[in-house]
């Protein structure tokens, strides 16, 4: 069966973010194995210990991924109140830490915990997909972060998550909007567009209901994509 450019851009872009997950969801069982061996004394090199699982993933999406880590409940580290095993390639260069300030008293303390990638997760106990926003914490771009949770029983330890430029994925989901043969954008859910292939609905732009209808999707592939990452394809009015 012959399939379509735009079908063959959805089934690609649907494939890897199945794959980011499903690696995710390995780092995430790697993390509470590594807890549940040392619960009462769980420290900062028994998560270092975690490094390579974290940058074979970051190798495994280097044309999509910018940053990849663990990012620990506050508390769960005994000798760190707040961690982000993180890494990620500046400029596309090679991998180095995340350096952000987890001192409470400081001006710019990172509170990821307030983040929508960390507490969304962790409160759902759901994978989840946040973006598009300005990652100030690391690249200064508009990113998506997905994210899945970690737990031990109950108690949540963390999430397991990877960050994504947007300009890499509308790289991607370009061709295949362009493809469409009438005016849609495909949206997050608050109704952010992430992309669209009619200037009635920018990058950016916040679609309200008199706005955007949702379509169902026009292809398996990309009925796939928004199960995986809760967007939307839409109509704008």
């Amino acid at each position: 069966m012959t399939t379509s450019p735009s079908e063959r851009a959805w089934v690609s872009l649907a494939d890897d973010i199945e794959r980011i997950l499903r690696s995710l969801r390995d780092t995430a069982a790697a993390f509470e194995a590594s807890f549940a061996a040392r619960p009462d004394a769980y420290a900062l090199g028994d998560i270092a210990a975690l490094r390579p699982r974290i940058r074979e993933t970051l190798d495994a999406f280097e044309g999509l991924a910018i940053g990849t880590g663990i990012v620990a409940a506050p508390g769960l580290l005994r000798d760190a109140p707040y961690w982000l095993e993180w890494w990620w390639r500046p400029d596309g260069g090679t991998p180095e830490p995340l350096r952000v300030n987890l001192d409470p008293d400081g001006p710019d303390f990172f509170d990821y915990f307030n983040d929508e990638w960390f507490d969304v997760p962790i409160r759902s106990g759901e994978q989840h997909v946040t973006g598009p926003y300005v990652d100030y914490a690391c690249t200064n771009e508009y990113t998506f972060t997905l994210s899945v949770p970690v737990f031990h029983g109950t108690r949540p330890l963390g999430v397991a998550a990877l960050d994504v430029p947007c300009d890499h994925l509308e790289r991607r989901i370009m061709p295949a909007l362009c493809a469409e043969r009438s005016p849609c954008a495909l949206v997050n859910p608050d109704g952010r567009v992430i992309a669209a292939n009619t200037a009635a609905a920018a990058p950016g732009d916040r679609l309200t209901a008199g706005r955007a209808r949702a379509d169902a999707a026009r292809s398996g592939a990309l009925a796939r994509l928004c199960a995986l990452t809760g967007w939307t394809v839409t109509s704008p009015q």
